[in-house]
């Protein structure tokens, strides 16, 4: 099904022994892979929202943990890129690289007098780059499961996903488009069909309705 839950809880809903587990929303069952609840999908999107909020609380908290780099000055700035709280020594040194001064950024004092929403929109979930791995934390989700369903990172397809058939994820997202797409052009024909259907059921039955209420006269008499 498509309901969510966190490990936690997905841990104590689980009967020790059993391969799957019933979501206590829908009822629906689900079968947990290799016995193990710490194996099924994750839901990426709710993840990446939990991964905004705990951004957005660091970079607008009062008394946020120090630089991501040096692990000792307060920080000052963040980079949507490298998703790192900067200190002011830092920050200048990442704004005079090379490699990252063309990056995305915002000093916390800025953060202050931004929106809720305008920060979200700056947040590195919210960019066009991929969202990273849970497992692997350096690599992106570029590749799609098959089999499983899934995004995950390339480290996964050789560690657990070998031998699943795989796709792009950028390739997948257009074939599930042009999927969607077909299904919705389908979907007037299928509905003016079962109107059909519908409107022969009511004729049968008032025909049927019909010749009960002649054989009952007949009876009658």
């Amino acid at each position: 099904c498509l309901h969510s839950y966190c490990l936690q809880c997905i841990t104590k809903l689980h009967v020790e022994g059993t391969t799957s587990i019933t979501c206590p929303t829908c009822n629906q069952s689900t079968t947990i892979p290799d016995e193990n609840v710490s194996s099924l999908p994750r839901n990426v999107q709710l993840s990446e929202e939990t991964k905004q909020d705990k951004i957005l609380r660091k970079v607008t908290s009062t008394s946020p943990p120090p630089c991501d780099s040096c692990d000792e000055n307060s920080p000052i700035a963040y980079c949507t890129e490298c998703d790192e709280l900067l200190c002011n020594v830092c920050y200048d040194a990442h704004q005079r690289l090379k490699k990252s001064r063309s990056h995305s950024s915002f000093t916390l004092k800025e953060s202050q007098n931004m929106s809720r929403d305008k920060l979200i929109k700056m947040l590195p979930s919210s960019s066009s780059t991929s969202p990273m791995c849970h497992d692997h934390d350096d690599q992106k989700l570029r590749i799609y499961c098959q089999q499983c369903t899934i995004p995950v990172c390339v480290e996964c397809t050789i560690i657990n996903h070998k031998g699943h058939p795989v796709h792009e994820v950028s390739k997948q997202i257009i074939q599930n488009k042009e999927e969607i797409q077909q299904g919705l052009e389908g979907f007037p024909v299928s509905q003016e069909h079962l109107k059909k259907v519908v409107t022969a059921g009511e004729e049968m039955k008032n025909k049927i309705k019909a010749r009960k209420n002649e054989v009952d006269t007949i009876i009658r008499q």
